[in-house]
């Protein structure tokens, strides 16, 4: 349930709702955009089977990347990992 993208000469690979990379500062972008277009958006419906491969083409289509390899998904599911990112933030004053 991995997804391994290029973004210009840097790689990196999605997994279990986390960006990550060699090179931190994508890493952090890449998982920040990521949360922010799953709040705005809904993200993939929650009946998508593989979560990972939607999320990872958005991002990669969004930052002019593209997808390097994927490995399936054992078994149907995933929406849960990505369910804190769709929840509303709220701020305690």
């Amino acid at each position: 349930m991995s997804v391994l993208i290029e973004v210009g000469r840097q790689k990196a690979i999605l997994r279990h709702g986390e960006w990550r990379s060699a090179d931190l500062r994508l890493e952090r972008l890449l998982n920040s955009h990521t949360k922010l277009w799953i709040q705005r958006t809904g993200g993939p419906s929650p009946g998508e089977h593989d979560h990972e491969q939607a999320i990872a083409s958005e991002i990669a289509r969004q930052f002019g990347g593209r997808i390097l390899l994927r490995v399936r998904p054992r078994e149907s599911g995933g929406a849960e990992v990505y369910l804190r990112y769709r929840q509303l933030e709220l701020e305690f004053r």
